[in-house]
C-alpha cells in the first residue's frame, strides 16, 4: 500500500499557485471602490531614485493598475546621487500636500540612503507600502494597519485556494521587512507556526524540509530543489532575479524555486514570474484606497 500511495504521489503534477486571477479580483474590488467615491479619485505618488530596471518596470505596473482602477497617479523620478536632505524634503512636501493619499517609495535605494529611515518620513495615513514603523508596529498588536504589500498578497494567494496555514508549519527564508517578518505576523494571526531563516542559517536544508508551506524570497535563481522541500509541501516563490537571456527584454525572471525539479514533488507552487508579482502590485493599489479613506474620513 505504501508503495502504490508513493507511486501515485509521483505521478501527480503540482497544482500551480497563479497570482493574477486573485490580483484581478483585488483590483476589480478596488475599481468598484473608486467608482462609489463621490468626490475626486485617489492620487498616489510614486518616488524612483536612480535607473534600476527592476524599479522602472515596478513602477510602471503600479502606475498602470493604478490607472485601470480609476486612480490618479504621478512618478518622480530622482537621480541616485539625490542627497538625503533632499529626498526628505521632496516627502515632506508630498505629506503636507492635502491632495495626495497614498506615497510610495521604491526600493532599493542607492547605498547612501537608508531606506528605514526615509520610509518612516512618510506620512503614516499616506504610507501604501505600509512599511512604516507604525504600521509595522500595529501589525505585530493585531490593530488595524495598511499591510505590506507582498505579505498580503501571499496571505490573500493562500486564502484564495483554500490553502490553510493554521497548525502547519510555514518556514519563510527571509528576514526582511518587505517580506519575512510581516509575513510571519501575518501568519502567526492566523495560527501558523513559523520559523524565520535566511541564507546564513547553519543546514539550512534541515529546516525547510520540515515547512508544510515554504516561502522562498532570497535572490537565489533555483537554488531550492528535492533536497532542500519535503515531498507534498507547498511552495511559495517571491524570489525574482534577472538572468541574461536573448530575447526581446534582454532577461528572464526566475524565482528561487527550482521549479521544473519540484513540478512531480510538492502539493503546489507558484510560478515566476505571474505568481506572487501581480499580487504585490494589486496589494498597492489596494492600499491607497485604503489611504484615501484614512486621509478623509467619512
Amino acid at each position: 500500500m505504501l508503495r502504490k500511495s508513493t507511486q501515485n504521489f509521483v505521478e501527480h503534477k503540482a497544482k500551480l499557485l497563479l497570482g493574477i486571477p486573485v490580483a484581478d479580483g483585488i483590483l476589480q474590488e478596488v475599481q468598484a471602490g473608486v467608482a462609489r467615491l463621490k468626490g475626486r479619485p485617489p492620487y498616489v505618488v510614486f518616488l524612483r531614485v536612480g535607473e534600476d530596471g527592476a524599479s522602472i518596470t515596478y513602477v510602471q505596473q503600479k502606475a498602470k493598475k493604478a490607472a485601470f482602477v480609476g486612480m490618479l497617479s504621478e512618478t518622480k523620478i530622482f537621480p541616485d546621487s539625490i542627497a538625503e536632505a533632499d529626498l526628505v524634503r521632496e516627502i515632506q512636501c508630498l505629506n503636507g500636500d492635502s491632495t495626495v493619499d497614498g506615497i510610495l517609495l521604491q526600493a532599493p535605494l542607492p547605498p547612501h540612503l537608508d531606506f528605514v529611515k526615509m520610509v518612516n518620513k512618510i506620512d503614516p495615513k499616506k504610507d501604501v507600502d505600509g512599511l512604516s514603523s507604525y504600521h509595522f508596529g500595529r501589525l505585530w498588536q493585531n490593530q488595524d494597519a495598511l499591510i505590506p504589500c507582498t505579505p498580503g498578497g501571499i496571505m490573500a494567494l493562500l486564502r484564495y485556494y483554500d490553502i490553510t496555514v493554521k497548525g502547519k508549519h510555514v518556514v519563510i527564508v527571509n528576514s526582511s521587512l518587505i517580506v519575512g517578518k510581516p509575513l510571519c505576523a501575518l501568519l502567526i494571526q492566523q495560527k501558523a507556526t513559523v520559523t524565520l531563516c535566511n541564507m546564513y542559517t547553519n543546514d539550512l536544508a534541515s529546516i525547510t524540509q520540515q515547512a508544510d508551506i515554504l516561502v522562498l524570497a532570497c535572490g537565489c535563481p533555483h537554488a531550492f530543489g528535492k533536497k532542500f522541500v519535503k515531498q507534498g509541501a507547498v511552495v511559495i516563490d517571491v524570489g525574482t532575479t534577472r538572468i541574461p537571456a536573448n530575447n526581446d527584454h534582454g532577461y528572464v525572471l526566475q524565482g528561487d524555486a527550482d521549479f521544473d525539479a519540484l513540478q512531480d514533488h510538492v502539493q503546489a507552487i507558484t510560478p515566476v514570474p505571474g505568481g506572487v508579482g501581480p499580487l504585490t502590485v494589486a496589494g498597492v493599489i489596494h492600499n491607497t484606497l485604503k489611504a484615501y479613506y484614512l486621509c478623509h474620513p467619512q
